[in-house]
């Protein structure tokens, strides 16, 4: 067998050494490959974390105080929630609530009714249902009274926007315990007596009878709410006629109150307070000229800085 020559035995060398040196490359590379791929960490899956109950009760009120400073709006509702929950399930805060609601001074009435607005839904009314909240609402009303000089009522246009907040709120408290738990509430907190019949209400007839709170009824008005609860009811129409709000009928009369229709004033079931369970009226004989007229003449600016209440002297009418 002939012999490699040197040359031959130097090109076989570098041959070698060449396919070596690409083996240890490759087999390097598939080691950090490895490496790489079981050194990453899966991603873990965003489970929904919620607030037990348990979590909430070991909450203490300076941990919730900072956390209604949160810039974060979801951290400021949720601690919201869990403050006005405490405050709803603890009796000696409820009273100091309602304390503040029946103050004299206005800025307290506020700030306790607005705290009121704010704890209330339709689930946690029920828990406010009592006679201690009808009272501290109806006391609030007898101050709203002198608080601002109250509109005179006017049959073309709700003053529901003109009154005071704190009015306003007390209301809106009042018509959501009347529509869950009826008027009974109302009715024993002499909701007629201390403050509804010293409403303005405008004209009185002769026998001191009010002209305007029947019109008020017809209408639908946002006060109607209220009202026509309270005139269902026997004792709250009891109330209604004590305080010269409106006339007594006989039976006959309530049991005609469903089919009266009331039209330009006139009704059809022959007095013009028997179609108060009428919502809107309409206007018989119109043209589209009148009617274009008609709505042309309730155009009009209101102008307030916000300084004091809404009144008749902010808006502006257009010139007829």
């Amino acid at each position: 067998m002939a012999a490699i020559s040197p040359a031959a035995q130097d090109r076989l060398f570098v041959f070698g050494l060449g396919l070596a040196t690409l083996a240890v490359f490759g087999v390097m590379r598939q080691m950090l490959v490895h490496y790489r791929d079981t050194a990453v960490i899966p991603p873990s899956e965003n489970k929904p974390q919620y607030i037990t109950q348990d979590v909430e009760d070991s909450l203490k009120l300076s941990t919730l105080d900072k956390l209604l400073d949160s810039p974060n709006y979801c951290i400021q509702e949720t601690t919201a929630i869990i403050v006005c929950e405490r405050a709803l399930h603890d009796g000696p805060t409820m009273d100091v609530l309602f304390w503040y609601i029946s103050r004299p001074d206005h800025k307290l009435r506020e700030k306790g009714i607005r705290a009121l607005i704010m704890m209330m839904n339709s689930a946690t009314v029920k828990m406010i249902e009592k006679p201690d909240t009808y009272a501290a609402l109806v006391k609030c009303l007898e101050y709203c009274i002198k608080d601002y000089p109250h509109n005179e009522f006017d049959p073309e246009w709700d003053n529901w926007h003109l009154r005071d907040v704190v009015e306003q709120n007390c209301l809106l408290v009042l018509i959501q315990l009347v529509d869950k738990f009826g008027i009974e509430g109302l009715v024993k907190s002499r909701f007629v007596e201390r403050w509804l019949a010293k409403e303005p209400w405008g004209e009185r007839a002769e026998t001191g009878l009010s002209i305007n709170f029947e019109i008020a009824l017809r209408n639908g008005n946002r006060l109607s709410q209220l009202t026509m609860p309270l005139f269902r009811d026997p004792a709250g129409r009891a109330q209604l006629i004590k305080a010269k709000l409106v006339r007594n009928l006989t039976e006959s009369d309530l049991s005609r109150l469903g089919d009266a229709r009331i039209i330009d004033g006139e009704g059809t079931a022959g007095e013009d307070f028997e179609g108060m369970f009428v919502e809107s009226r309409r206007r018989r004989d119109q043209s589209s000229e009148e009617e274009h007229i008609r709505r042309r003449h309730r155009e009009a600016m209101v102008l307030n800085d916000g300084t004091r209440p809404l009144g008749r002297s902010d808006i502006i009418q257009r010139e007829r």
